[in-house]
């Protein structure tokens, strides 16, 4: 169904110079991959939770992200595996679920759903986007040697950026639930940090923002934004990646369950 095998990375000239966001690109070609795991902390209602880490692979394709195969803990009663491919997703549960049971035979539950099909830390900062990642850095305030991940010696950048930097390069950027990061929003800021190893790739990613409560619904007693933090693993940039969806006969779409 999958097949995760690193493997050796696309070549790089020894002489040749690159940013972080070219060597991302160099990396985004079909059949490679790279894992991730992924730690979140949010503040939705006046006090923080820490959630369970997200593990799993990361696909490319030809310069984009087209395939992920995730498990989240944070779902379900036991976890949920998801991969998704293109627009359509496939879920499975750690361990079949009593109050939504499926037919005989059937596994995967598949959606048509928005996948998350970029490499992001948090929000907001894509990785993935060369724009974005070049915006976030040149907003540097700091740089130090930092530790070792995924067996590289790295360098540590951080900074600051504001949503209205990030709307320039990136037009399609909403927060919260439906608003633009325009008006009251655009002087909000993205802290961001970046542990980068001398190939130029980032082995860890971090970012702490303030989303704003724009719910139609929010009542005058609820905060006026959700705080979020992410810290982002990456390794095995280059990995062999193969996510492939499950056996159709396995699945079950989930418009065939509310029937």
């Amino acid at each position: 169904m999958t097949a995760f095998t690193v493997t050796a990375g696309p070549v790089v000239r020894a002489d040749a110079v690159l940013d972080p966001a070219e060597a991302i690109q160099r990396q985004l070609v079909p059949g490679h991959g790279v894992k991730i795991v992924q730690r979140t902390r949010a503040n939705w209602f006046g006090s923080w939770s820490t959630h369970k880490p997200v593990r799993g692979v990361v696909g490319f394709g030809k310069g984009k992200i087209v395939a992920t195969d995730l498990t989240n803990f944070n779902i379900g009663r036991h976890g949920t595996r998801n991969i998704c491919i293109g627009k359509r997703g496939y879920q499975l549960y750690a361990k079949p679920d009593p109050d939504r049971p499926l037919p005989p035979g059937k596994s995967w539950v598949t959606y048509e759903w928005p996948c998350r099909l970029v490499l992001k830390s948090g929000h907001h900062v894509s990785l993935s986007d060369p724009a974005t990642l070049r915006a976030v850095l040149a907003t540097t305030a700091r740089k130090r040697p930092a530790g070792v991940y995924d067996g590289v010696r790295t360098t540590l950048y951080e900074g600051t950026i504001t949503f209205a930097q990030l709307h320039k390069v990136n037009p399609a950027m909403r927060i919260g639930f439906r608003s633009k990061p325009t008006g009251k929003y655009a002087s909000w800021k993205v802290s961001w940090r970046l542990w980068i190893g001398g190939d130029q790739l980032v082995r860890r990613a971090w970012s702490a923002w303030h989303d704003p409560n724009d719910s139609r619904d929010k009542s005058a007693t609820e905060n006026p934004y959700y705080a979020f933090e992410e810290d982002l693993r990456l390794s095995n940039w280059g990995m062999q990646a193969d996510i492939q969806p499950p056996p159709a006969d396995e699945t079950v779409s989930s418009e065939e369950l509310d029937d």
